[in-house]
C-alpha cells in the first residue's frame, strides 16, 4: 500500500511541477503535515488492512471536502464582485471536472484485479479534493499580502 501511495504522490508532484504549479506541488512534499493527513495516517497505522483503508480514506475525503467548502466561503467573502463571479464559475467547472474525473478513475481502477488496487480510486479522490482545498487556502493566504 505504501508503495502505491508514494507512487501516486510522485506522479502528482511531477505533473504539478511540469505544469508550472510549484506552489501546488509543495502541498505534496511539505514536511509539516496537515492535521487531516496526520489523522488519516493514524487511522491507517491502527488498521493497515484493506478493510482499514475505507474508514481512513472516507474520513480524509469528508474532512478535505469540508475544508474546501470553508476555504471557498471565506474566500468569497474577501473577493471583489468580479473575482467572486470568476471563482464561482471556476468552482462550478471544477465540480464538473471532479465528477467526470472520479467516474473515469473508478472505472479505470475497477479493471485491475487484486486487493492492492482496492483503495486506489478512493485514495486518488481524496488527494484530488485535498489539492483544491489547499489551493483555495493559498488564495486566502495570498489575500493578506494585497
Amino acid at each position: 500500500m505504501k508503495r502505491t501511495t508514494i507512487f501516486v504522490y510522485a506522479v502528482i508532484l511531477c505533473f504539478c511541477l511540469l505544469a508550472g504549479m510549484e506552489r501546488v506541488a509543495l502541498a505534496y512534499v511539505v514536511i509539516e503535515k496537515h492535521p487531516i493527513d496526520i489523522e488519516m495516517e493514524r487511522m491507517l497505522e491502527e488498521n493497515p488492512s484493506t478493510a482499514g483503508l475505507w474508514p481512513a480514506y472516507e474520513y480524509a475525503m469528508k474532512e478535505w471536502d469540508k475544508l474546501l467548502n470553508e476555504n471557498y466561503n471565506a474566500l468569497m467573502k474577501k473577493l471583489t464582485k468580479v473575482e467572486q463571479e470568476k471563482l464561482r464559475a471556476s468552482q462550478r467547472e471544477w465540480i464538473k471536472y471532479r465528477d467526470l474525473e472520479f467516474a473515469f478513475n473508478e472505472t479505470y481502477w475497477s479493471g485491475f484485479k487484486g486487493t492492492m488496487y482496492v483503495g486506489n480510486s478512493t485514495a486518488y479522490q481524496w488527494m484530488f479534493v485535498r489539492e483544491r482545498a489547499l489551493r483555495l487556502g493559498y488564495y486566502l493566504e495570498d489575500l493578506n499580502e494585497r
